[in-house]
């Protein structure tokens, strides 16, 4: 048992209850679906949370969930109430018409489609397999009519997955990058869009990006493509979902929601449909990432190719720090870069930019001692007049606490024993 995550859990918990009280006060005791959202949220904390412990405790979180989406179904009753249907002595009641589901809005499906990263593989420090495997996958497009003369399929899905912070989205804009160059259009969308609406409408929202994918494929369509009356190309796209976990939750987990089990077989209807199109020559790459891909369902994992991004290791953290200090400043005789790599084992991208947003304050602190002002500050940086000690990294350093990272290293660890012996 994790104390210190299931009493972070126990604080979100309190926060998003806390949260749907405020919007049913601001609006005046009226519902709404920011208010529902919030319900929503905590629900699936109580349903963590129920996992994490045991006895007594377990069954308290139990009960809160039932309460929060006891919350959510009153809130929907109240924000989409039916109208009574109406009957006479002589007829039957009227049978009432099947809801008519709303489609998501245009303007947030364009808000889907991304423009290219302006980087490839070239930008990505380390991470040599992974971009082997990536830069085949780029290669088989560009040789698309011989794979499809040989049967070879060309079109592959992908599915990142490693700590946080550890370039999974930094990787995976790189590689779109490189399929940009190609003629795919790209697409991206996070568990935080997906759930942005309340309840059932979560589920509209991923038919419809697979679909628009599909649909782009099929006739070159999406945001600012062919115009009417345009001979139009198939285009290729991509579709890459960012905290898949958060949308194709384990089905095998306890506690799980009746709305997050729908949500998942959507999921993963949505992606069959996707697949069938890929056969018949649409060409869609699906690209999914997570920290917590224990928690994806196993349909979907055995449907896609994983790919691990581990922390980064010593040689990308040292070019990391050179790439990002060495344009600014030059180091005291006897430090290294390397210097730099070798005390953050264990520290993520995330890490390493906050150490070196530190470093830099001091620095600016220390060269600025003594100078008029600032030009004379930057010639001492540039001529090497003044240079970064030891003493101020390891002041930077000490000043910082990086996030733990040991308990989702036990997680990544038994998932990979697990799909090994598998």
């Amino acid at each position: 048992m994790n104390i210190q995550n299931i009493n972070r859990l126990n604080n979100e918990y309190r926060a998003y209850i806390y949260e749907a009280e405020s919007h049913r006060i601001t609006r005046a005791g009226v519902a709404s679906r920011e208010e529902g959202l919030s319900y929503q949220r905590a629900a699936q904390i109580c349903g963590q949370l129920a996992s994490m412990t045991t006895g007594s405790e377990a069954q308290y979180w139990v009960d809160n969930q039932s309460r929060c989406e006891a919350k959510m179904r009153q809130i929907w009753a109240e924000l989409n109430p039916r109208e009574p249907v109406k009957e006479t002595p002589a007829a039957k009641p009227a049978a009432r018409p099947a809801a008519k589901k709303t489609d998501v809005p245009q303007e947030t499906v364009d808000h889907w489609y991304k423009p290219d990263p302006g980087y490839g593989f070239d930008q990505v420090s380390g991470m040599e397999e992974v971009k082997h495997l990536l830069s085949d996958c780029v290669r088989d497009i560009r040789m698309d009519a011989l794979n499809e003369y040989m049967g070879v399929p060309t079109v592959q899905s992908f599915f990142f997955y490693g700590p946080p912070g550890c370039g999974k989205t930094f990787i995976i804009k790189a590689f779109a990058h490189e399929l940009m160059q190609q003629g795919y259009k790209f697409m991206s969308l996070s568990s935080a869009d997906i759930h942005s609406k309340f309840s059932g409408e979560a589920d509209k929202i991923v038919e419809r990006a697979f679909k628009e994918a599909v649909d782009t494929a099929l006739v070159g369509g999406g945001a600012g493509l062919a115009q009417p009356g345009a001979i139009t190309r198939a285009h290729r796209g991509i579709l890459f979902m960012d905290e898949v976990d958060g949308v194709c939750q384990n089905r095998n987990l306890p506690n799980l929601s009746d709305f997050n089990m729908q949500l998942t077989t959507t999921f993963l209807t949505a992606y069959n449909d996707l697949e069938r199109a890929n056969k018949e020559r649409k060409s869609v790459i699906f690209i999914g990432a997570t920290n917590y891909p224990a928690n994806v369902d196993a349909a979907m994992l055995d449907r896609v190719e994983l790919v691990q991004i581990p922390l980064p290791d010593d040689e990308v953290r040292r070019r990391a720090f050179e790439d990002k200090l060495g344009c600014v400043t030059q180091l005291e005789d006897g430090f290294r870069w390397s210097d730099m790599a070798e005390a953050t084992e264990g520290y993520n991208q995330r890490d390493i930019n906050r150490i070196v947003t530190k470093l830099k304050k001091l620095i600016r602190t220390s060269v600025a001692d003594g100078c008029a002002d600032g030009q004379m500050a930057v010639e001492r940086l540039k001529s090497g007049d003044f240079r970064t000690t030891r003493q101020l990294f390891d002041q930077a350093l000490a000043s910082y606490t990086p996030t733990p990272k040991d308990d989702i290293e036990r997680q990544l660890n038994e998932f990979e024993k697990q799909m090994n012996a598998l």
